[in-house]
């Protein structure tokens, strides 16, 4: 962190200028130079823009080594540093405004996509499996198939047997999973009869990779917004 009068003195070298030569070309004294460059003294507003005249700099280039100095107070006596000044700190309180926003934003949008992703909001895990066990034809009752011999009028076992045996190669399981709870059972219309459908008692979990990339990212943004909450003072604010 340097001075103005360290930072008059480099860059006069820079220019590879005697101190005649630049006091000659602002129109000062050369001894008032001299103080000026070792911090003995604070040019005016108009010897100041003189300066930057002579040294062909505007006020930004100037400035931008001495804007954490510790000279600042003895700097801002000067009007148009004191604009400068106020102007950098506009600016930097509008980026702090900027990063605590975003930072707000990640963490709650990070916080929002991780509950939806383990809650299961956007992709379902949770399914209901229903079985039926064939196809019963028109004139059956539903429950044909686990109760079929109480329909059978025939005592003959001979023709027991025979029914047994056509009920079994009959039976073809289907299943279908559903996203939702629809009842104990629903019947579906099939080509030679119907299907019944019975729920299992027990709902059945699929994880989806679509729910971890939601926590995942959802975490990744909530942490990013912390650091950046952490880091703002560092990211944004100038030294006084």
């Amino acid at each position: 962190m340097s001075t103005l009068g360290q930072q008059l003195k480099q860059l006069r070298n820079n220019k590879k200028l005697s101190q005649p030569e630049l006091a000659q070309q602002v129109g000062i004294e050369q001894s008032y130079l001299s103080k000026l460059e070792n911090d003995k003294s604070i040019p005016s507003n108009e010897i100041f823009r003189a300066l930057l005249i002579a040294l062909n700099l505007s006020i930004d280039e100037f400035m931008k080594p001495l804007v954490s100095s510790h000279d600042k107070t003895r700097l801002m006596q000067i009007p148009d540093v004191e604009l400068w000044y106020k102007s950098k700190g506009v600016k930097s309180s509008a980026m702090q405004r900027k990063v605590i926003y975003l930072a707000m934003f990640l963490i709650s949008i990070g916080c929002a996509l991780f509950y939806a992703g383990h809650e299961n909001y956007v992709f379902n895990e949770r399914f209901y499996e229903y079985k039926s066990q064939g196809v019963i034809k028109t004139d059956e009752p539903q429950n044909v198939f686990t109760h079929w011999n109480i329909y059978i009028i025939e005592s003959n076992r001979e023709k027991r047997d025979e029914k047994n045996r056509e009920m079994q190669a009959r039976r073809v399981p289907s299943f279908k999973l559903m996203d939702e709870y629809v009842g104990e059972s629903f019947v579906e219309d099939v080509e030679g009869g119907k299907r019944v459908y019975n729920v299992n008692e027990l709902p059945r979990t699929l994880s989806h990779a679509g729910n971890s990339w939601f926590e995942f990212i959802g975490i990744f943004a909530a942490v990013f917004g912390l650091v950046l909450a952490v880091l703002e003072p560092k990211l944004t604010r100038h030294p006084h």
